[in-house]
């Protein structure tokens, strides 16, 4: 498998996570996304959208990290819960980390985070961080709720804990206070220390 990945790329690493976690054999490539090589016609034809990460496997073409890493996951065995209902509430995590967290996660830090500010020639915006927080401040309660007497979201390590832990490592960087969440500051702390993790932040960060 051929995997294309960008610098300081949340996306890139939540796919490089998953990759490293599920034990698949691949082959990365870094695009410069400042130079454009993510636009390039060749990259085009694997991602129409031109952007990271995208995967190819024979001739089989997937964008989107969370398409990549449950396409992973199903090939390599792993990371999936065995039941229809567990799959089910998997997916539902991933659907809401998609849909409500990150795009709340990436508004505080790009406005934020001084070497994602420095990677793509951005300026500190205090307003827009203010309004991610009242967000995030709607969200991370659900995730607080759903930890009490479990290590991870669906008790056993899955895809929907590889979904969020990119994009609250860089909220956290950023200077995010979870101490008013502490299952989800420890949960994250947990997630963070896997081996898979700290392989696939050295790749992308």
């Amino acid at each position: 498998m051929d995997f294309y990945y960008g610098r300081i790329s949340g996306n890139s690493s939540r796919a490089a996570f998953g990759l490293y976690e599920s034990g698949a054999p691949f082959v990365p490539h870094l695009l410069d996304t400042r130079a454009g090589e993510n636009k390039a016609a060749t990259y085009l034809a694997v991602n129409p959208m031109g952007k990271v990460p995208a995967l190819v496997d024979g001739e089989f073409r997937l964008w989107e990290s969370n398409a990549i890493n449950l396409y992973v996951a199903e090939k390599q065995g792993r990371l999936i819960p065995n039941s229809p209902e567990g799959r089910a509430s998997m997916m539902r995590w991933l659907f809401f980390q998609a849909s409500h967290v990150t795009p709340a996660c990436v508004q505080y830090f790009r406005a934020s985070h001084a070497r994602v500010l420095e990677h793509y020639g951005l300026a500190a915006d205090p307003p827009a961080a203010e309004a991610a927080h009242k967000e995030l401040s709607r969200y991370l309660p659900v995730l607080e709720a759903a930890l009490p007497g479990r290590d991870f979201l669906e008790g056993a390590f899955s895809l929907a804990d590889i979904a969020y832990a990119p994009h609250l490592w860089l909220v956290r960087e950023s200077g995010l206070d979870l101490s008013p969440w502490p299952l989800v500051s420890a949960w994250l702390d947990r997630t963070l220390a896997r081996p898979a993790w700290q392989k696939a932040a050295a790749l992308i960060f």
